[in-house]
């Protein structure tokens, strides 16, 4: 199983921007088996798994029979293979599958009856439904794996596509944050102004109310003045603590403003033009792998 001589080529080259060329080739000639030499068919078929070629290789001429394939030193061999597409009756099928790195090698001999093979000599029409039968095989994995391919690549766009989503809903949210931050600001800022008057008027009652304290005899009159200040003092340290957190507020409300617009909005801008570009981009690579999808599928 190591010489094929070539007499026929037909090549099937996908020329697609971005991708290298491939072929699927055909060859017709004498295959060599350690029975000796028949004609037969190789077909090439490019980038595909060897154990996925030879797996359905093996299925595909046990479909529809009892017959089982038997492997000797890696040649294939059935006796009894229903394969309508080439003969109405049984027939017999000698092949084998190399890897030969760029591509897998499938070469078969189709025996219509003892010695008698199907070839271009004795049998033109059965030898290029054979030929076809090939073809369609590889044809059918070699698109198996175009699509697979083109599917990889669509995932990719899919999530280039989800991360620009994200990346305009964080900046709606930041945009929204501002607004909401800015109006609560100005409400809070609304409401400090109230507090401070409250709170310097407190103070004024307070200072009042202590020199009236001050001015008093002990007795009754003097301890009810007291409770009086005690409880103005409370209000005070409330309306103080009111104070401070309003202004707190306020110092972190901008802080989040100021961090939005000077950081994570043009940060957010940035990768939106970045992830653009890269979905654009990865736009040309899917349009690559579809045009040799279809480039495949439409091969006759």
């Amino acid at each position: 199983m190591k010489t094929f001589l070539a007499s026929f080529i037909v090549c099937f080259v996908l020329s697609v921007s971005g991708i290298a060329q491939k072929a699927i080739v055909i060859t017709e000639g004498p295959v060599t088996f350690t029975h000796g030499n028949t004609p037969g068919i190789a077909i090439s078929i490019p980038e595909v798994s060897f154990k996925k070629v030879q797996d359905s290789w093996i299925k595909s001429l046990e479909k529809g029979t009892k017959s089982k394939v038997q492997n000797e030193n890696n040649e294939l061999s059935i006796f009894g293979a229903i394969i309508k597409d080439i003969a109405p009756a049984p027939i017999n099928v000698y092949s084998y599958v190399k890897d030969n790195d760029t591509a897998i090698l499938l070469a078969a001999t189709f025996e219509l009856k003892k010695d008698v093979y199907v070839s271009m000599e004795n049998n033109a029409e059965g030898f290029a439904k054979a030929k076809l039968y090939l073809l369609e095989f590889a044809k059918g994995h070699y698109l198996e794996l175009a699509k697979e391919q083109l599917d990889n690549e669509v995932k990719k766009l899919s999530k280039l596509e989800g991360d620009l989503k994200s990346l305009e809903n964080d900046k709606i949210k930041l945009e929204k944050m501002i607004q909401s931050n800015t109006t609560t600001i100005g409400a809070t800022n609304d409401e400090l102004v109230i507090l401070r008057t409250n709170l310097l008027s407190l103070n004024d009652e307070l200072l009042a109310q202590t020199n009236q304290y001050n001015a008093l005899e002990e007795g009754p009159a003097k301890e009810e003045k007291k409770k009086y200040i005690e409880d103005l003092e409370k209000r005070i340290k409330k309306t103080t603590r009111e104070v401070e957190s309003g202004e707190k507020k306020i110092v972190d409300m901008q802080a989040e403003i100021d961090k939005a617009q000077s950081d994570l909005i043009p940060t957010n801008l940035k990768e939106q033009e970045q992830t653009r570009k890269a979905i654009d981009q990865q736009k040309e690579v899917v349009n690559t792998y579809q045009t040799k999808y279809n480039t495949i599928k439409d091969y006759r």
